[in-house]
């Protein structure tokens, strides 16, 4: 099945300059990652062996700005560089990538404030990650309209009441907003010219299933869980509590910077199930899931990777040949929801920037927020 599965997808191919481009993200995503993994440890041995560094208030934000400025060679080369050709101009990026930096910096800086006093208050940092998580997902959708200065307008899309966000980034697909009965699914408006009746109905069907089944709810729960777990783990192994404020925070960012890597190789695993149970309830509604698995990766740009290491580690959303060997597997594994891409915009909580390195983040604000999902 995986062969005719294959020979059909193959059919239609993304273009050569969308695989072109997608290497060379893959690329600098692994280089921008390792980067900020390799400074972390470095720092964690550092003051493993030597004791952490003295360093005051004014410190710790010098300390901030340099992460965000040298964050923000790699958003040159994934923004202005590694882009495809339909999206913004250079001026263009610069203007979104400016104000979409600030906002962000913004955001880190308020973690950083309530991250001091809830290590003041409590002597550890759960209280923070969990306050400023449940705040950066209530309000993911304002955060997306203060950070591109794009507004979502309330709309109906495919006869779903919805919101639509007017994006020129091909990868940004929107996704879910809110949580429960409330939730409400969010979408690119050029969508409405771009896919067919049919295919539109396929896409409203597999996030009406996501919310009915609580999927939302379901990936913030396990995310909040794993970070908070982080933080149990690097506070019995670096002696958090014995330090200054301002000591225990960066060694903080850099422990969780190293969780938070360990996240993207196991978390992507949890995030597949939720994208072949989605095609199936697609499909159980009569809905044709073969042609929108077809379409998804000309539309994104992205579509895993031929070698199996890669595919496991790197894509959350499986390639289009996968998904469709998939779709007829009657085999359900547990379901927690678009977990690893959910944890790149929530990782903030624990002043980590990890969500910006990727490979299909690097250099795009709208994609910080709401990163690809299917």
């Amino acid at each position: 099945m995986l062969d005719d599965s294959r020979a059909v997808y193959d059919r239609q191919p993304m273009t050569d300059i969308q695989n072109q481009i997608a290497r060379r993200r893959l690329i600098l995503g692994i280089s921008n990652v390792g980067f900020w993994v390799a400074v972390s440890a470095a720092g964690l041995l550092w003051g493993t062996f030597f004791g952490p560094p003295f360093i005051n208030q004014p410190g710790l934000l010098k300390c901030m700005l340099g992460i965000v400025v040298t964050q923000s060679f790699f958003d040159f080369i994934g923004g202005a560089v590694f882009m495809p050709q339909s999206s913004a101009s250079r001026p263009q990026f610069f203007r979104t990538w400016f104000r979409g930096t600030l906002v962000h910096s913004a955001l880190l800086c308020g973690a950083a404030v309530l991250s001091y006093w809830s290590f003041l208050l409590t002597h550890g940092f759960y209280l923070s990650v969990a306050v400023v998580s449940l705040g950066l997902f209530f309000c993911r959708r304002q955060i997306l309209s203060v950070t591109s200065g794009v507004r979502s307008t309330r709309s109906t899309f495919g006869g779903c009441a919805g919101w639509e966000v007017d994006s020129r980034d091909p990868s940004f697909t929107g996704g879910i907003s809110g949580i429960g009965p409330g939730a409400m699914t969010l979408m690119p408006e050029s969508w409405k010219s771009t896919l067919t009746s049919e295919e539109i109905h396929t896409l409203i069907q597999r996030r009406l299933w996501a919310i009915k089944n609580n999927l939302p709810a379901r990936a913030l729960v396990t995310v909040l869980s794993w970070n908070l777990a982080g933080c149990k783990i690097g506070s019995l192994l670096l002696g958090l509590p014995s330090l200054l404020p301002e000591q225990a925070m960066l060694m903080q960012c850099a422990w969780m910077t190293l969780w938070g890597f360990l996240a993207l190789l196991l978390l992507p695993s949890l995030s597949r199930s939720s994208v072949f149970g989605a095609d199936r309830a697609a499909a159980a509604q009569g809905c044709d899931a073969t042609s929108w698995i077809q379409k998804f990766p000309s539309l994104t740009g992205e579509d895993g990777n031929a070698k199996t290491l890669l595919q496991r580690i790197f894509y959350p959303i499986p390639s289009a040949a996968e998904r469709l060997v998939h779709l007829q597997d009657s085999k359900l594994a547990p379901i927690f929801g678009s977990v690893a891409r959910s944890n790149l915009f929530l990782s903030l909580a624990t002043l980590t920037i990890l969500g910006r390195c990727v490979h299909c983040n690097v250099g795009r604000p709208k994609l910080w927020i709401f990163p690809p999902s299917d």
